[in-house]
């Protein structure tokens, strides 16, 4: 039998540690999840007036849009409700329509499905309708307490509900005029109406969101930045999470993910600590309000200026 050369077996010896080595390095590594898919739009809605407020039902898997359908803020009657079906697709561009069927609607803004009920701020009062039929189920009246330019809510504890109010005045022209400072109102499960606050740090209140978790409103205001939480019982609301401004939709979902819109950038954003980490966006629109069906992972958005509601995959 030959001899292996010393030389030899050194090399051989090397080459067996090294693939050890890297079998062991094989097993050992960690595997990277793949990155997840980017989102993707897989609906569009054109040609929907202006559209500036969207709530999704999961009960009848419906998306409503809020229709100004003109100028915010004034009393016209032209208002209406669009209906989007879950995939996407319109069912009813006059789903609920000022001035037919013995409906009021002006310039509906902010809304939330409660039960089989869809509320929609409109203007100084807030309204109800069957989320089946349109018909009109009643409504719960703001003028009193000072009410000019109601913008949107959220169902806080106890059945009570909080409202921001941009304090903006409409005139005849149509133009907006800022009155004074901001106010949230508190509408209680009994219906009585008061003003929970009214500070100078609220400027133009839009988008409003109920954070159940840390017992605090999220606050988007327009006409400032950053995001602000208000917690009830507070004298001003605390700045939170700054931006690219111009914040409008706030919706908290059941896991306590907080979606934030913001025109200036044309994102979505979600709400970590006193962050905004971006999820969709820039998109081609500036997003005026979201809404998302948990079940299937996805988001409506609604653009007023564009007049456009789109639907987007929702990135994990």
């Amino acid at each position: 039998m030959s001899k292996v050369p010393t030389t030899n077996r050194y090399w051989s010896s090397t080459l067996a540690a090294a693939a050890g080595w890297s079998a062991l390095l094989a097993v050992s590594a960690p595997v990277r999840p793949p990155a997840p898919p980017p989102p993707e739009r897989i609906a569009m809605v054109d040609k929907i007036g202006d559209a500036e407020a969207v709530t999704y039902d999961p009960a009848t898997d419906v998306y409503f849009v809020s229709d100004v359908n003109g100028n915010p803020g004034v009393k016209d009657g032209n208002g209406s409700i669009v209906r989007i079906s879950g995939d996407g697709k319109l069912q009813d561009r006059h789903f609920i329509q000022g001035g037919q069927k013995g409906v009021t609607l002006n310039a509906p803004m902010g809304s939330r499905v409660h039960g089989d009920t869809l509320w929609v701020l409109d203007v100084d009062v807030l309204r109800g309708f069957d989320t089946r039929s349109g018909a009109p189920l009643g409504s719960i009246d703001l003028a009193a307490a000072g009410a000019l330019f109601l913008n949107d809510f959220d169902y806080g504890p106890d059945g009570s509900m909080y409202v921001t109010d941009m304090r903006l005045r409409a005139g005849a022209n149509g133009e907006l005029a800022p009155t004074g400072p901001g106010r949230i109102y508190q509408i209680g499960a009994d219906h009585r109406v008061r003003v929970a606050l009214e500070s100078a740090a609220l400027s133009a209140p839009d988008g409003l969101g109920w954070d159940a978790r840390s017992k605090r409103v999220i606050i988007a205001p327009f006409n400032q930045n950053p995001v602000q939480q208000w917690r009830p019982g507070s004298t001003r609301p605390d700045s939170l999470a700054a931006g690219k401004g111009r914040f409008d939709g706030v919706e908290v979902e059941p896991d306590g993910s907080i979606l934030i819109t913001s025109w200036n950038d044309s994102t979505v954003s979600t709400l970590q600590g006193n962050q905004l980490l971006r999820k969709l966006g820039p998109l081609h629109m500036t997003p005026a309000d979201v809404s998302m069906d948990t079940r299937r992972g996805r988001v409506g958005v609604v653009s007023m200026e564009a007049g456009r509601f789109e639907l987007w995959t929702w990135p994990k």
